[in-house]
């Protein structure tokens, strides 16, 4: 298909969906919209979205199950906003950024699990998504985009990605086994019981594949990446939940992931490293009411984290959370709380420290309704961090609420991102191809500070057609990046240190419409506009190239009880194309178009059988930026299929 049959297409589609009318897809999903949904993630407690002051994004349990999506990287790929960096093969890191930003906070349960060790594959991200829990012990996924800092202090940045998971109320268990393209197996199983005031959930699953294919965007041919993958990802997850009382609950859970294969270097240089990561991650909560409705909590976590790669990388956090909710008046509620959170990092092998990090925090954040319909959220947020000092972080959002499907708001705040341990410390050498490469961190980091806004407005338009929209800036100062400081010719040795570089500055809006045609289909379609510049020590603002700045997504689903179809597009476009004189680049074409499909048949009221394709048109494209001589080093993978089937007890 031609890129500019490409380009025409998408714009018919979009300019369809449009004309039919459509809804904010708040929540990625094909559902009934409906702003009376309950959120907790951006105020700390529950908010109605219709009064909630900020872009927020919900995917629902039902959603992940129809599309029978295999992990949350998949499930955020499909959420405006939010861009998946994906190498295209097995054992790597899949990185996610909100609003043109990998400085994204993971939560699991409101419970950080952001780790210090940074990204192998670059960038400021602070989790790889591979290690979440399994899909099938979701009950849904906020993403919360913008203004994050005064709440929920470092990495919060870009935004919040808030997993919640399903509490055990009844008996119940399923397991899915699935086959397909590449040597793919796919098994999961979950079950759930409750015996009077105790629940417990087990959830396990394993995803392996043994090799991996993609389109070669010169030779126009598919190709297998050299080497077996041998990729295996395991997950398993315990969770127990005893009520105490009508007004007092403890959870104790714990959870477990590894995943480890063989990873290529690129496909246009190819080595191959063997990688090996696990992490197993421990908590207990004990939550409680004050009055029969304001909430509280304290909680305890530990996360371990064991990575090997080319050396050993081994991190172990310890964290406290403590919050309560108050309702001062009818009109007026409170939520304060404080936080502390330990980590130790050793690493060795072509990258030697043995450092600890240390952060106490104290929050307010007000919800005041100081007119009807009327609201102003404002929060602080004191934070002490052992490397980055002292830091005081406000916000400020005001929402009005024209009726119960209709609302605007504005909010701003401000951020701050602490340097991670390796950012710190990183002191490594390897040898690649003939050259010596030297990496060193800086002790003497500062902070990366700024300031986010966001303006929007969502409405029902009609009873089955709903529309949001919303523009954001986002400034940040002294951010961090590697910086080249020496290449010596005699010895062939580059020497590589990470410095407060430079400013960053991002635009971008979104528009998203969604409608009901009938009682058995639904059309969303939405755009997305991202803009990133960088001012390096004051040479003034230049474009960011490794951003791809326009998404647009269109997406069918139809349902009539036995039958579930979903038919997804995500087209990309004004990509960076540009190359230096050694024939490096971030992207070989300006567009690509990439379709999914997702088909399940309903046997039984308790057996299904699913079928997912991926890529149908055999796209070359490349979600992680980088091109050597005209080729992507990082291509997507190739056309695959799986099918499967879910048995329900």
């Amino acid at each position: 298909m031609k890129k500019m049959s490409k380009g025409m297409l998408m714009t018919a589609l979009i300019c369809g969906a449009v004309y039919l009318g459509g809804s904010p897809v708040y929540a990625s999903e094909l559902q009934e919209f409906s702003l009376d949904e309950y959120v907790v993630t951006a105020a700390r407690t529950e908010t109605k979205l219709v009064d909630t002051p900020a872009n927020i994004s919900v995917v629902d349990a039902q959603t992940i199950e129809e599309r029978h999506y295999q992990d949350v990287s998949e499930v955020l790929k499909d959420v405006p906003g939010a861009n998946v960096l994906d190498t295209g093969h097995g054992a790597s890191e899949k990185l996610i950024k909100l609003n043109g930003d990998e400085r994204v906070l993971v939560l699991v349960d409101g419970r950080r699990v952001n780790v210090e060790i940074g990204p192998t594959s670059g960038g400021r991200a602070g989790f790889d998504m591979n290690q979440l829990p399994d899909v099938g012990l979701i009950e849904r996924i906020e993403i919360l985009k913008g203004a994050g800092g005064a709440l929920y202090g470092s990495d919060a940045v870009g935004g919040v990605v808030n997993i919640i998971t399903k509490k055990s109320n009844s008996s119940y268990g399923k397991v899915t086994y699935g086959t397909g393209s590449f040597g793919e197996k796919d098994y999961s199983a979950m079950y759930s019981f409750r015996k009077d005031k105790t629940g417990i959930t087990v959830a396990a699953s394993n995803n392996e594949k043994d090799y991996y294919k993609y389109r070669d965007n010169k030779s126009n041919s598919t190709k297998k990446w050299l080497g077996k993958s041998d990729y295996k990802n395991e997950k398993v997850s315990l969770k127990v939940d005893h009520e105490l009382s009508t007004e007092q609950n403890l959870t104790i859970g714990y959870d477990y992931s590894k995943f480890e294969g063989n990873s290529p270097t690129s496909a246009t240089y190819f080595s191959q490293a063997t990688l090996d990561k696990k992490t197993e991650n421990m908590y207990a909560k004990y939550d409680w009411k004050l009055n029969g409705s304001d909430d509280g909590y304290i909680q305890y976590y530990h996360n371990e984290l064991n990575y090997f790669n080319a050396g050993s990388m081994e991190e172990k956090t310890d964290g406290i959370d403590m919050q309560q909710t108050l309702t001062i008046a009818e009109n007026n509620q409170i939520t304060f709380g404080t936080s502390w959170r330990k980590s130790n990092v050793k690493t060795s092998g072509t990258n030697n420290y043995d450092e600890s990090i240390e952060n106490i925090a104290f929050f307010v954040n007000d919800i005041w309704e100081f007119i009807p319909s009327w609201t102003l959220n404002s929060g602080v947020r004191y934070d002490n961090h052992s490397e980055a000092g002292d830091e005081t972080t406000l916000s400020f959002a005001l929402n009005k609420k024209f009726n119960d499907d209709s609302h605007m708001y504005l909010n701003w705040g401000q951020v701050f991102r602490a340097p991670n341990a390796d950012d710190l410390y990183y002191n490594g050498e390897m040898d690649y191809y003939g050259t010596t490469y030297i990496s060193l961190g800086d002790p003497n980091l500062k902070p990366e500070t700024g300031e986010n806004w966001t303006i929007g407005y969502s409405t029902k338009l009609t009873e089955k057609t709903n529309f949001d929209i919303n523009y954001f800036e986002s400034d940040l100062k002294d951010a961090i990046d590697w910086e080249t400081i020496k290449y010596d010719s005699n010895s062939n040795s580059s020497t590589s240190q990470v410095k407060n570089v430079n400013k960053q500055e991002k635009r971008g809006m979104e528009i998203s419409v969604n409608h009901e045609l009938n009682d058995n289909l639904d059309v969303f379609a939405t755009y997305t506009y991202i803009r990133v510049k960088n001012n390096e020590h004051g040479a003034g603002f230049v474009r960011d190239v490794h951003y791809n700045p326009n998404m647009y997504r269109l997406g069918i689903n139809y349902h009539d009880g036995k039958w579930n179809a979903n038919a997804w597009l995500r087209y990309g476009s004004g990509c960076d194309t540009t190359v230096d004189q050694y024939g490096y680049g971030n992207y070989a074409d300006s567009s690509y178009l990439t379709v999914d499909v997702a088909v399940t048949y309903k046997a039984t009221e308790d057996l299904s059988f699913y079928a997912k394709g991926y890529n149908l048109f055999n796209e070359a494209y490349a979600e992680f930026a980088g091109t050597t001589n005209g080729s992507y080093d990082y291509p997507a993978q190739s056309r695959r299929f799986i099918v499967g089937a879910e048995y329900k007890f």
